[in-house]
C-alpha cells in the first residue's frame, strides 16, 4: 500500500505550470516535494544534457532510498499533471504506474505509453523479449482502444509522470546506455526484471515545449 510519497522533479527548464500542478496534487497521506536543481556540467548540448539528467536522477533516487517513503513520483520539469494524478496512479496498485502525455518536437505527437506484448508463447513464465512501441504509432486505433479501456497494461514509458514503488527503486539503479537518457535503460531493466507496469489513460498530462506551446494527448 502506498501512503508516504516523495514527488521528485529534476530541474532543467522549470515551467510555472509544472510547479502549480505539482503543488495542487491531491493526496490523503504524507507528501514530500524535492525540486532539485543540480546540473554540474556546463553547456546546453544534448550530450551534456543527458549527463546532467542522469546525475539528477541518480541523486534523486539516492535521496528517496535514504528516506522511509513508500513510492516515488517522478514529474519532469515541463510536465503538467492533473490534480488527481497521484491518487489515480496509486489506485493502480502496480509496481510502475504511468500517466499519459505526448513527446515534444514531433509533427505527429507520440504518446508515451508503450504496448505490452503477450507473454512468450513458448514459455508462459517469460515475458515477450521485445518491449512494445507507442500505442499511438500507426493508425492510432490501439491508443483509441486504450483510452476506451481507461486502465491498460503497458511495457513502460518515460519518466515524465510515473509512480514507482519502493521495492522497484531499490532493485533497479539508474544507468546510461547508447547516448540516450537514463529513463530508457531503466524502463528496459524494470520490464526484464518483471515489474508490473500499468497506465491510466485518464491521467492526461500537458507537455510544455520550448516555444511555450503546451501539448496534450488527443
Amino acid at each position: 500500500m502506498v501512503n508516504d510519497v516523495l514527488v521528485f522533479t529534476p530541474v532543467y527548464r522549470l515551467e510555472p505550470e509544472t510547479v502549480q500542478a505539482i503543488m495542487a496534487l491531491e493526496w490523503d497521506g504524507p507528501l514530500s516535494f524535492l525540486l532539485q536543481r543540480d546540473n554540474p556540467l556546463p553547456g546546453d548540448d544534448r550530450a551534456t544534457g543527458v549527463k546532467n539528467h542522469f546525475h539528477q536522477y541518480v541523486r534523486g533516487r539516492d535521496y528517496f532510498l535514504r528516506g522511509n517513503y513508500d513510492a516515488l513520483l517522478f514529474i519532469e520539469s515541463d510536465i503538467i499533471p492533473p490534480p488527481d494524478a497521484l491518487k489515480k496512479l496509486a489506485a493502480l496498485d502496480c509496481d510502475v504506474a504511468y500517466g499519459c502525455y505526448v513527446y515534444r518536437n514531433h509533427e505527429n505527437p507520440i504518446v508515451n505509453i508503450y504496448e505490452f506484448y503477450a507473454n512468450n508463447p513458448v514459455s508462459k513464465k517469460q515475458r515477450a523479449r521485445n518491449m512494445g512501441s507507442s500505442l499511438s504509432i500507426g493508425d492510432g486505433s490501439k491508443w483509441e482502444e486504450a483510452k476506451a479501456k481507461g486502465i491498460v497494461e503497458c511495457s513502460g514509458a518515460s519518466f515524465g509522470c510515473v509512480l514507482i514503488k519502493r521495492h522497484v527503486m531499490e532493485a533497479i539503479p539508474m544507468r546510461l546506455e547508447g547516448g540516450g537518457h537514463c529513463d530508457t535503460p531503466w524502463t528496459y531493466d524494470a520490464y526484464r526484471w518483471g515489474a508490473s507496469m500499468w497506465a491510466d489513460t485518464s491521467v492526461i498530462c500537458g507537455h510544455k515545449d520550448t516555444d511555450g506551446t503546451i501539448l496534450w494527448p488527443s
